[in-house]
């Protein structure tokens, strides 16, 4: 997963992290930072010859020919690992916001790794059931496996105690009904998946 802010054309910041796991619908539940000068290399000739103005996010795929890029999108993509390995996605997003024009950021220190529980437990019962979630917990309440060293994203419970109600609410949910982890992903997936529908509209829309 690649993330990366312009300023007119110049790219300003830049982070790629690798996709340790995956939670519900293919979701990144664990993530590592990794240097991927490649694909950095190529998100700024694309940036550059757009003369981009804001976020540039895309997902890579590493092959033996070099990055392979897939949904490429307009906006920023779960930024949190980013900002934890000392680039800071969303300031330079709010100093192009402000009129600001923000210095380029140096690349951020690899290695560092974070989750998003809610996901992990998610993509468990999605795909194990209800030993998954139990595992899928054990492991996070004792920083076990993907969980050693690894910092919470999405809800981190240690600075905003309300962050765990999501977390125990799909728990609580999927251990009852495993199959309940697709209510709490399909709306989301839907408010802006592109269905076959709307790409045979865009596909009629006059260019002009």
């Amino acid at each position: 997963m690649c993330q990366s802010v312009f300023d007119r054309g110049t790219l300003v910041a830049f982070h790629a992290n690798l996709r340790l796991a995956e939670g519900s619908r293919g979701g990144a539940s664990h993530k590592r930072g990794l240097a991927l000068p490649g694909a950095r290399d190529w998100i700024e000739v694309l940036g550059g010859h757009l003369s981009w103005h804001g976020a540039l996010s895309a997902d890579v795929i590493l092959t033996g020919d070099g990055p392979l890029f897939i949904d490429v999108n307009p906006r920023l993509v779960e930024p949190q690992n980013a900002y934890l390995s000392g680039v800071d996605l969303v300031g330079a997003m709010l100093e192009l916001a402000t009129g600001s024009h923000p210095a380029p950021q140096a690349e951020g220190q690899t290695g560092v790794t974070t989750h998003q529980l809610l996901l992990a437990v998610l993509g468990a019962a999605e795909h194990r059931g209800r030993r998954g979630v139990l595992s899928e917990l054990s492991h996070a309440v004792r920083h076990a496996g993907d969980y050693a060293r690894s910092t919470e994203e999405l809800t981190p419970a240690a600075h905003d105690a309300r962050g765990a109600l999501p977390v125990a609410l799909a728990t609580a949910a999927t251990l009852a009904s495993p199959g309940s982890w697709s209510w709490f992903s399909s709306s989301s997936v839907s408010a802006y998946a592109l269905t076959p529908e709307g790409w045979d509209t865009l596909r009629t829309l006059d260019p002009t």
